[in-house]
């Protein structure tokens, strides 16, 4: 089995790559990038939902009546 002078030697070694490794700080930046981007569409949606619903009211009701 291995000794403690070994095992301390692997935690230490885990442990920088760990720290140095980037992959985790990338993916939740495309999770915040993503959230912002959904709060986006969420607000333009209802900023502007009442408008383009009444004017697809409006159009529909220029087809239907003619």
């Amino acid at each position: 089995m291995y000794g403690l002078r070994t095992h301390l030697r692997m935690l230490k070694a885990a442990t920088a790559r760990f720290l140095c490794d980037e992959s985790g700080p990338t993916a939740t930046e495309y999770a915040v990038m993503l959230a912002v981007i959904v709060v986006a569409a969420i607000v333009g949606l209802s900023t502007f939902g009442d408008g383009v619903e009444g004017l697809y009211v409006a159009i529909d009701s220029a087809l239907t009546t003619t």
